[in-house]
């Protein structure tokens, strides 16, 4: 499947009250800094919106997040551009740039440890539901890829993956790890 528009929600362990609108100035300082990988654009507020789209800082290639969608809290980053690579290659990718924003805004003097993520639950979707519907058939076409990357995520773990929802949801995953693992982890698993 020549799926290149995909996306990665990884979800906070923990979620001191943070009010979205003050993560304007770091993402403007992630556009002005170069902070993140790829041609940062813009930020857009939907802090209004109820479970909404939150932050969006957006980019070229694709766009960061943090939302709070079904009530939960996290970051959120999808590809928009085409790309090379295997789909495994490509979904790495995803995960990377979304592993590196988690730890880039944690890391923020603002955040005062007020967004703390974990990698043992991470959502994986796709943001073509023509070429990928929220069906079984398009779990079997991609499980191959998922489980690449379980493997290389969660290695020395037992893993799960679970398909969201039904039509006309679009399609996503969630990976379930069997013990908890850091982000800085899980980078240094996909810079293997």
């Amino acid at each position: 499947m020549d799926l290149h528009r995909l996306g990665i929600k990884v979800f906070c362990a923990e979620c001191r009250p943070l009010d979205l609108p003050e993560l304007i100035p770091v993402f403007h300082r992630f556009i002005q800094g170069s902070s993140l990988e790829g041609l940062l654009i813009d930020v857009a507020d939907y802090s209004h919106v109820h479970h909404g789209p939150g932050i969006l800082l957006i980019a070229h290639e694709g766009n960061y997040a943090l939302e709070g969608s079904a009530g939960r809290r996290g970051l959120v980053y999808y590809a928009k551009r085409r790309s090379g690579g295997t789909l495994a290659e490509r979904l790495a990718t995803v995960c990377r740039r979304a592993f590196m924003a988690c730890r880039t805004l944690a890391e923020q003097p603002e955040i005062d440890n007020r967004l703390v993520f974990s990698g043992e639950e991470i959502q994986l979707f796709a943001n073509d539901r023509l070429l990928a519907p929220n069906t079984d058939r398009t779990l079997a076409a991609l499980r191959p890829a998922f489980e690449a990357l379980c493997d290389r995520l969660y290695r020395d773990r037992t893993w799960g993956i679970t398909r969201n929802g039904a039509e006309p949801e679009r399609f996503s995953v969630t990976l379930r790890a069997s013990a908890p693992i850091g982000i800085d982890d899980l980078l240094t698993r996909l810079g293997d």
